[in-house]
């Protein structure tokens, strides 16, 4: 009989253990600051050498013009971001020079992550938005001549 009442003692104890980790854990998630929403949250200033599109929707037939969608990352990866865009093109040629460019007309970035993804308040000024609209222009340009032409 006394073997079975320290081998009760033992679960209980292990029981007891187990809901004060439990309560403690559950506090410490009860403390742990809620996450500001992302205007709330500090501004950070984007900035990189350069951009890579790393996706690029020109639509099902490559022939977006308006309201195209593409993201871009930063040359270190520390920043993400959605942009929708706007974009005209020329396809000059007088039989012995060809000319073929992308302007961009509008963009407007919609999303802006760190390297992990999440959401930031993010500031971009001028200089990286020409980066930016650099980027996007030779990966346009690069899409459409790999297509066979400008689609416009």
């Amino acid at each position: 009989m006394n073997k079975v009442s320290i081998n009760f003692k033992s679960v209980l104890l292990g029981l007891g253990g187990a809901l004060a980790m439990t309560a403690v854990f559950a506090s410490v998630q009860m403390y742990q600051p809620a996450k500001l929403p992302v205007e709330e949250q500090q501004q950070i200033t984007v900035s990189s050498d350069s951009y890579k599109v790393d996706a690029l929707d020109l639509g099902p037939y490559n022939d977006c013009r308006r309201d195209c969608h593409a993201t871009l990352l930063a040359a270190n990866d520390s920043f993400l971001i959605e942009v929708n865009f706007d974009y005209s093109s020329f396809d000059d040629s007088n039989g012995f020079n060809k000319a073929f460019g992308i302007q961009i007309d509008r963009l407007e970035p919609e999303f802006v992550g760190d390297e992990s993804g999440e959401e930031i308040n993010a500031y971009i000024d001028r200089y990286e938005l020409v980066k930016i609209n650099e980027a996007l222009e030779d990966s346009i340009a690069v899409k459409l001549q790999k297509l066979g032409g400008s689609h416009g």
